[in-house]
């Protein structure tokens, strides 16, 4: 198959919309709750586009509500830009980054991360849902990701590639710091690359698989753009110590041939 355009720029979104819908699909019928019909949404009071996502679990407290919590990333409906994703404009095949920062108080429509909460009663009717922001974090971020021995499961930790804001151009994007969430006690921590270098996305790697280990015993690995030698560099941080002084392990010189300033998704596989 082939066709002129990308597929997502099929898609369009109604700014008139003041609130957004959210579909649970539950994956075994068996375990669905009350006779709920799972095509019907449930609204969130926010216009939000959640473009990655974290971690998402459910619980449920002992008069029988269930309690589902999604961490992920978002944006508002107005800026987000199907065909200037990331500053790249695929008709005229140039990157702009400047299209990703805005100025004054519309840097709130920009990438964020948020827990959005919902609680459902024992037949599945909707009692509340609400958006907050992760642990209080308003600078621009994206790319969250876990320990996945904790996918689908309540977790402690959170990382994600986040702006310092200390640029006085291009202040929001490109990311310029990988921030580890502590979740249970909202602390932030961050590491932060050099001048003129910029960050993608964060990768965690466990030390081992055995789920005995701390949540955070392991590693993030992410590639870091230098600017000034158009070079990229695989740097290995310790997730124990991020917001040390002593968080990077390793920094390792990406072939010149191989670099990749932009560089979107990635994926750790084991040898197990």
């Amino acid at each position: 198959m082939c066709g002129a355009s990308p597929m997502v720029s099929a898609l369009s979104l109604n700014p008139s919309k003041e609130s957004s819908p959210i579909y649970l699909l539950p994956r075994f019928s068996k375990n669905s709750i009350g006779d709920r019909d799972w095509r019907v949404p449930v609204e969130v009071s926010s216009q939000l586009w959640l473009i990655h996502s974290g971690n998402a679990y459910e619980t449920r407290n002992d008069n029988g509500d269930l309690k589902i919590q999604i961490q992920a990333s978002a944006c508002s409906y107005r800026w987000f830009d199907f065909q200037k994703m990331f500053g790249y404009d695929w008709q005229s095949n140039k990157l702009d980054p400047s299209v990703m920062n805005l100025n004054g108080g519309d840097d709130k429509l920009l990438p964020h991360l948020v827990k959005v909460s919902m609680t459902l009663d024992s037949i599945g009717n909707c009692k509340s849902c609400d958006v907050k922001p992760l642990n209080g974090w308003n600078k621009p971020s994206d790319f969250p990701v876990i320990n996945s021995s904790w996918s689908g499961k309540k977790n402690k930790y959170m990382y994600s590639a986040a702006s310092s804001g200390t640029r006085s151009e291009l202040p929001h994007f490109p990311f310029d710091m990988v921030v580890k969430f502590d979740l249970d006690s909202n602390l932030v921590r961050s590491w932060s690359t050099g001048a003129r270098r910029f960050v993608g996305e964060p990768m965690f790697v466990p030390r081992n698989s055995d789920e005995e280990e701390d949540e955070d015993d392991g590693y993030i690995i992410v590639v870091e753009y230098a600017v000034s030698v158009e070079r990229c560099y695989l740097v290995i941080l310790d997730a124990k110590k991020i917001g040390e002084s002593d968080a990077v392990l390793s920094r390792l010189e990406v072939p010149r041939n191989l670099t990749f300033p932009m560089g979107f998704h990635g994926l750790w596989a084991s040898d197990d």
